[in-house]
């Protein structure tokens, strides 16, 4: 067997047994936040357009960076992956400096991407997604859109993979509001026909008992399920609140009726026809049509009572302030982004400090998503877990991130006209918006049948990670390093990776092999990894430095320790 398979094989055996060193925080250990608050320096975006202050990071400016790998680490977080640039950059500038450089950056939009194209593809919004995630500068807050992407879900996969342009707009909204205030994203979500067309809001009306007509529920389950507190009491560290042993349930059905009845009335901008209009706009906000909303009176959470002969406006705004007050928002939303952006298992404590944030920043105001990522991302338990509780810190990493990490690592640029990735997710098991359900690609609360779940430890990207996906997965990676790469393949469609930097570095061993841990493991290289790698060098000593640099380039990206983030 050559060597190539020995280590493919290798490598899809491993990945089984993966105990992830990620994923998991112990309660005990103690750590503290460092000094935030939000200062009016600088003035953020948000959907709404309304002004949320960037936070300004104080005792965040003191933090040195030991070395290297920390950068790394912290870029993994922060962005779609490290480059020379930007690791050279954040060792000169530190923390401070690096996010709130990155939350002073313009946005980068995927609409006018997608409509680079007169005629867009079918999931055309899935090529848009890669070539700014790859591309944009404004990394933080295209990371932190993808995780709300995964909070406020929506998928193509169905009809509304004929409307690439109008998810494409769906995601601006998201990477609009990453750095503005969670009431008024909120209320963009709401309002979007995407949402409304997903869940059903769009063409909900009031009770029609002649025609046999009841509000629709849907959006307003999931808006209270999936998009904000959740379906039991949390205590602000995210913990369940009990009652003789039992959790509390924060809402009924007769709530979720309720909330159904705020959600009606509301329908494209300016529709022609209720049930069949030909006049679908999908980027602007859905409007009301008060001949079709719910004027009666509505019992809301925590009892709050909504006045009958609103309008659909204030009834939703009404509606909205009420789900956005709620105690379980701030533990709801801190979990979720500490989750999708460091580990997979935060400690209590680590969810109490940034939802404190949310419920109240220096200035005093409740749900300033800047505040809370800057917090996330410099809260001492996500720059020192790995080296305090290395056994159980970090996450698996998503499929889709590590291609596009691996993208930007090796200057690879899917910015061609012909480049298209719309099938990608059939190798990796997702691709941006194309979830095969509202409950996203994995559950927030899956576990690893055997060590992970014997250990009481959450690993929610494994959901997707099984016999048939790993040997998918493993198979993209091989044709993203030994096929695509800009010395075996140079047609720039399909995203060529440089490993000339690699090839030059044959013969230099340390040299080389440490190149590659900086840029693919985001730490120094196990003695496992480095005698593997020594092993195929051996081996290959009679073939040609490319040769020698594809297979070590695929060894190191498809091994266990590329697939944790730490």
């Amino acid at each position: 067997m050559s060597a190539l398979n020995r280590l493919l094989n290798t490598t899809i055996c491993l990945i089984f047994t993966l105990t992830v060193a990620a994923c998991g925080s112990s309660e005990d250990t103690l750590f503290s936040a460092p000094g935030i608050d939000t200062g009016s320096a600088s003035a953020g975006y948000n959907g709404t357009g309304s002004n949320t202050a960037i936070p300004s990071l104080g005792a965040a400016t003191a933090m040195p960076l030991d070395d290297d790998f920390e950068a790394i680490r912290f870029l993994h977080r922060a962005s779609f992956g490290p480059t020379e640039t930007t690791t050279s950059a954040l060792l000169e500038n530190g923390y401070a400096e690096y996010i709130t450089g990155q939350m002073q950056l313009s946005p980068t939009f995927l609409l006018p991407v997608t409509r680079e194209r007169s005629s867009p593809r079918w999931l055309e919004h899935i090529n848009s997604w890669f070539k700014t995630s790859v591309n944009a500068q404004d990394q933080l807050r295209q990371r932190v859109a993808y995780a709300l992407s995964q909070f406020f879900v929506v998928s193509g996969n169905g009809e509304l993979g004929q409307q690439p342009a109008a998810l494409a707009n769906y995601y601006d909204i998201l990477i609009a509001g990453s750095f503005g205030n969670f009431r008024d994203l909120l209320e963009d979500i709401t309002l979007s026909p995407v949402m409304g067309n997903y869940l059903s809001m769009k063409g909900n009306q009031k009770s029609d008992a002649d025609n046999k007509i009841r509000p629709d529920e849907n959006y307003a389950r999931e808006l209270l399920q999936l998009f904000s507190i959740g379906l039991v009491e949390l205590n602000l560290n995210g913990t369940q609140v009990l009652e003789n042993n039992r959790p509390v349930p924060t809402y009924n059905q007769d709530t979720v009726e309720n909330f159904a009845r705020v959600f009606t009335g509301w329908h494209f901008k300016d529709v022609d026809d209720w049930n069949y209009p030909s006049n679908e706009d999908w980027f602007s906000p859905m409007q009301p049509y008060e001949a079709r909303h719910d004027k009666g009176e509505k019992t809301l959470l925590n009892g709050l009572v909504v006045p009958a002969g609103q309008t659909a406006q204030q009834d939703l705004e009404a509606a909205l302030d009420n789900i956005f007050n709620h105690p379980n928002v701030g533990p709801f939303v801190s979990r979720h982004l500490i989750r999708q952006l460091v580990t997979s298992n935060p400690s209590p404590q680590y969810i109490e400090r940034i939802a404190n944030i949310f419920n109240r920043d220096a200035n005093g105001q409740r749900g300033n998503l800047a505040a809370v990522v800057a917090a996330i991302l410099l809260d001492e338990e996500a720059l020192y877990g790995y080296e305090r509780d290395p056994a159980n810190f970090g996450k698996l990493r998503e499929p889709i991130i590590r291609l596009v990490s691996l993208w930007r690592a090796f200057n690879a640029n899917p910015d061609h006209p012909d480049f298209d990735y719309t099938w990608i997710r059939n190798r990796l098991s997702q691709a941006p918006l194309q979830s095969p359900s509202v409950f996203n690609f994995f559950s927030p609360t899956f576990s690893q049948p055997g060590m992970l779940r014997d250990q009481g430890l959450l690993s929610p990207e494994f959901q997707i990670h099984n016999e048939s996906s790993m040997v998918t997965i493993t198979s993209t990676l091989l044709a993203h390093s030994i096929w695509r790469n800009n010395l075996s393949d140079t047609d720039p469609s399909m995203a060529p990776v440089n490993i000339s930097e690699l090839v030059k570095l044959d013969g230099q061993t340390d040299e080389q092999l440490t190149y590659l841990a900086r840029l693919t493991l985001g730490k120094p290289m196990s003695e496992g990894i480095k005698k593997q790698a020594l092993y195929l060098l051996e081996e290959r000593r009679n073939t040609s430095a490319q040769l020698r640099a594809e297979e070590l380039l695929f060894l190191f990206i498809s091994s266990p320790e590329a697939a944790v983030q730490r």
